[in-house]
């Protein structure tokens, strides 16, 4: 798996990265979840406040996962929209991406401490 992204970047509350939209495996599509814990490079369990449950972060759209799925985009500097098919200690995979190819560091959230870093991703953040 490498080394786990940053715990201080996880859970519920202001400034922790949010889940675009999540699918557990009873229900609907969700869009107002967070990261709990990490398995994995692309596995999480993933909670919304009602169910907690372990998913796995895919390259599909909303509206689109399957059970136990969610997805996770990310603004790349240039302002593209990408999503994220892996999540590492300080950088991101993102789609179309294999292990030494679309990788970059990520910041959550504007006022991140690497703002001033280039080709960099930023994750949504909860408010």
């Amino acid at each position: 798996m490498g080394r786990p992204i940053n715990k201080n970047k996880i859970g519920q509350g202001a400034g922790r990265i949010q889940v675009t939209s999540v699918k557990f495996a009873a229900g609907g599509e969700v869009a107002n979840a967070w990261i709990v814990s990490q398995r994995s490079a692309n596995k999480f369990v993933i909670s919304d406040g009602t169910k907690t449950e372990t998913c796995v972060l895919v390259n599909k759209t909303t509206g689109s996962l399957g059970a136990s799925e969610f997805n996770l985009y990310a603004t790349l500097d240039d302002s593209t929209v990408v999503q994220v098919t892996r999540l590492y200690n300080r950088t991101v995979q993102y789609e179309g991406g294999t292990a030494n190819v679309d990788k970059v560091k990520y910041n959550v959230g504007p006022g991140d401490e690497n703002d001033d870093t280039t080709g960099t991703a930023t994750l949504p953040v909860q408010d």
